[in-house]
C-alpha cells in the first residue's frame, strides 16, 4: 500500500490534484501527516487501526483534502495557519487580495471547499512550534518551520529515519508557488536554504511524479534557481520599457500567459500575485523602480 517505508514511516502517493502525498506515522501512536492521496487508501489504514492524530503541513485544499474522514482525531498545525481551518471564507481569503475575489471565484472555492473537500471548521488540538520533537513511540520528529509558500508552512525531519518531508517545497521542476497573501519569496528562499543544511538520505515531497528524492541538497539548490530565473526574465521584459502589472502578467513568465483555470485556481490571478511580489522585492534590492503605476528596470 505504501510506496516509501523506512521504521515506522510510511509514504503514500497521492494522484492529479486536489489530491497530494501524505505520511503515515504507523506507531504507538498513529498519525498521518496531509491526509490527501487517496480516500479508499485512508479508509483502510484507518479500520486496520484508527488513526488518532491529523498534522497538516498548512491549510491548503489539496492538504487537507481528506481531513473530513478524522472527524474526531486530534487537530495539529502551525499557530499561523491555525484561523484557515476554523472559517470557511478566512480559507478562501488567504489565497487573493478581497478586491480580487470576485462573487464568481468566491463561489467556485466555496463549491470545491463543501462539495469536494467536505470542509468542517475545526479548532485545532495543538499548535506546533519549530524544532520541538514530537515522539510518537519510536518514531522521533523533529518540526520545522519553513515558511514561504505560506506564513505557517510546516516541514517534518523524520530523525532516526534520516528522511525529510518538506511538503509543498516540493522540489518539482516547475518551481515554487509563493502566491498566497501571506506567501513570501524571500522566506521560501530562507526555508530551502535551512532545509539544505540539514543531512538526510531522503527528500519526501508533496507534488511530483515521483514524491521521493535522495536527499541531494543540489535539488533544492535547483528549486531555489528557478525563483532567480524568473526574477532575470522579468528584468530583461522590464528591460525592453516600463509596463504596468497587468502587462507583466500577460507576458507569462510563470504560466505562459495562460488564463487556464485548473480547479478552482485562476492562474492568471496566481500569476499576478507572484509577480506583484517578485516586483515588490526587486524594488527593495533597487533592481526595479515603480513610477505611475508602471514597472521599470532601474539598471
Amino acid at each position: 500500500m505504501c510506496d516509501f517505508e523506512k521504521g515506522k514511516v510510511r509514504f503514500l502517493r497521492g494522484g492529479k490534484y486536489p489530491q497530494s502525498n501524505s505520511v503515515l506515522i504507523d506507531d504507538d501512536t498513529r498519525a498521518i501527516i496531509d491526509p490527501a492521496c487517496n480516500k479508499e487508501k485512508l479508509l483502510s489504514i484507518h479500520r486496520e487501526r484508527p488513526i488518532e492524530v491529523v498534522i497538516n503541513s498548512h491549510g491548503h485544499e489539496d492538504h487537507i483534502l481528506y481531513n473530513s474522514l478524522f472527524p474526531d482525531t486530534q487537530l495539529w498545525v502551525h499557530k499561523l495557519e491555525a484561523a484557515v481551518f476554523k472559517n470557511m471564507d478566512l480559507f478562501i481569503h488567504q489565497f487573493f487580495p478581497a478586491d480580487e475575489m470576485d462573487p464568481k471565484t468566491m463561489a467556485v472555492w466555496a463549491q470545491l471547499l463543501t462539495d469536494v473537500v467536505k470542509f468542517q471548521p475545526k479548532e485545532p488540538d495543538r499548535l506546533l512550534e519549530d524544532e520541538e520533537i514530537l515522539d510518537f513511540g519510536q518514531t522521533r520528529v523533529q518540526v520545522l518551520h519553513t515558511p514561504g509558500h505560506t506564513a505557517g508552512h510546516l516541514s517534518f525531519h523524520f530523525l532516526d529515519e534520516s528522511a525529510i518531508f518538506l511538503a509543498d517545497l516540493d522540489l518539482v521542476k516547475f518551481g515554487p508557488y509563493y502566491g498566497d497573501n501571506a506567501s513570501s519569496i524571500d522566506d521560501t528562499i530562507h526555508s530551502l536554504q535551512r532545509l539544505a543544511k540539514i543531512d538526510a538520505e531522503v527528500y519526501l515531497v508533496s507534488h511530483g511524479k515521483e514524491g521521493i528524492l535522495d536527499g541531494d541538497p543540489a535539488h533544492i539548490q535547483r528549486y531555489i534557481d528557478v525563483i532567480y530565473q524568473r526574477e532575470e526574465k522579468l528584468l530583461t521584459f522590464l528591460a525592453s520599457g516600463p509596463k504596468t502589472l497587468q502587462e507583466i502578467t500577460a507576458h507569462g513568465i510563470i504560466y505562459g500567459g495562460h488564463r487556464l483555470a485548473s480547479g478552482a485556481w485562476d492562474l492568471s490571478m496566481s500569476e499576478t500575485s507572484m509577480m506583484r511580489k517578485h516586483l515588490e522585492r526587486l524594488e527593495r534590492i533597487g533592481s526595479v523602480k515603480k513610477e505611475n503605476g508602471t514597472y521599470a528596470h532601474s539598471g
